[in-house]
């Protein structure tokens, strides 16, 4: 029964980072982009530069499980 409740909760932590993103973001003024946040929900970061402004717009994502390390 031991075995059981480990595996079910190292499951359920798995499952649990599936859902998280690494999301970047541009704030906008007017068409030029002044500012820039970056969302990593993997590590619950946030990082901010530039200036921030009520036009936000997402300019990728992707999996906290991603590996872009083979992409040339």
């Amino acid at each position: 029964m031991t075995t059981i409740g480990i595996l079910s909760a190292a499951f359920t932590a798995s499952a649990g980072k599936q859902n998280q993103w690494i999301l970047e973001y541009t704030y906008m003024s007017g068409s030029t982009v002044v500012g820039e946040q970056v969302i990593n929900q993997c590590t619950g970061t946030v990082f901010n530069s530039g200036q921030i402004t009520s036009s936000k717009r997402l300019v990728s994502s992707e999996p906290c499980g991603y590996d872009n390390s083979d992409n040339r």
